[in-house]
């Protein structure tokens, strides 16, 4: 089991940056250094090698790409020069093979840097939050043959090859606004966390295609508060599913079998606006990040659920990964 491990928080103001902290077994946290960056909304590790993409820039509203190198002692050091996404609030990146593909949430397009871009048309029956398409996530199947895009302003996750050209497509319920996704770990289902209905999709996958199974509630029966879903992570063992309410401000653990999903229990996040959630250090500890409250919170992961140890300040803390 991992003594220590070196963790990256995305801090989404003007003059933010990927902020690292290392994490020890006894669950100290301590923050070293930061990589100055405007606006940096979602990263994702491989080996050495950080893909980072930015929301928007301090030249205005069209996101940008980059890569940094993690060096052996963790710090961050950017590798070459920002890509222009060719679409506004870009919000998710999706790196596999040297090849880079990033969602652009307000423009509703999908890009595989630096030119190749698709953009959605269409609209769903929310008025408010489904007048266009809205891409929110770009994810690879287990085989990275395809790559998966959910579409919150379309109800619709999209399948395409590498080259950016459609397979399929598949819907959550009308008005779901399916946002983020994760595979199950035998690679069979497909997990899709709904911003706008609070709920999680099942989907079967077979190469290339999805088929709608079924969509589970996270939030309570009259729930009549504004809420987002955000964040989904997928346990380890494949048992437990992990997902964000925003405006309950909650933790929501799932039990997950094939294509059985159900509530377990809830926990706090001690803030607003939970934008992400990752499991670290081997589990042994997890980190919520709460954007409007300009902190994190670090939990223990204990056999009774998820035990609160200390609340971080950061200015607009989104995405949380670990090295």
């Amino acid at each position: 089991m991992k003594t220590s491990s070196d963790l990256y928080i995305a801090s989404c103001v003007e003059r933010g940056g990927i902020v690292r902290y290392r994490l020890d077994a006894d669950g100290t946290l301590t923050c070293f250094d930061r990589l100055a960056l405007p606006y940096p909304s979602y990263m994702q590790i491989e080996g050495n090698r950080m893909d980072i993409v930015l929301h928007r820039t301090e030249q205005g509203p069209e996101g940008a790409a980059l890569q940094a190198t993690i060096l052996p002692d963790g710090s961050l050091m950017q590798s070459g020069a920002r890509i222009s996404t060719r679409g506004t609030s870009s919000c998710h990146i999706a790196q596999a093979d040297g090849q880079v593909y990033c969602a652009n949430y307000s423009s509703g397009s999908v890009i595989r840097l630096p030119d190749r871009l698709v953009t959605h048309s269409g609209h769903g029956p929310n008025p408010d939050r489904q007048a266009s398409a809205h891409c929110h996530c770009t994810l690879f199947s287990p085989d990275r043959k395809y790559l998966l895009v959910c579409d919150l302003g379309l109800d619709t996750v999209f399948v395409y090859d590498r080259d950016l050209r459609e397979v399929s497509r598949a819907s959550v319920l009308p008005g779901e606004g399916c946002r983020h996704a994760v595979f199950s770990s035998d690679g069979r289902y497909l997990y899709v966390e709904n911003e706008l209905s609070g709920s999680v999709s099942v989907f079967s996958w077979e190469p290339g295609r999805l088929s709608f199974i079924r969509s589970v509630p996270t939030l309570p029966a009259g729930f009549d508060k504004p809420n987002k879903g955000s964040a989904i992570k997928l346990s380890r063992d494949g048992r437990f599913l992990y997902v964000t309410n925003r405006g309950e401000n909650t933790i929501v653990k799932l039990a997950v079998s094939g294509d059985s999903v159900s509530v377990l229990e809830k926990t706090p996040t001690y803030g607003d606006e939970p934008r992400d959630f990752s499991l670290l250090l081997d589990e042994q500890y997890a980190i919520v990040t709460n954007q409007f409250s300009d902190c994190f919170v670090l939990y223990r992961v204990t056999p009774a659920g998820l035990e609160k140890l200390r609340s971080v300040p950061l200015p607009a803390p989104l995405c949380v990964v670990e090295a």
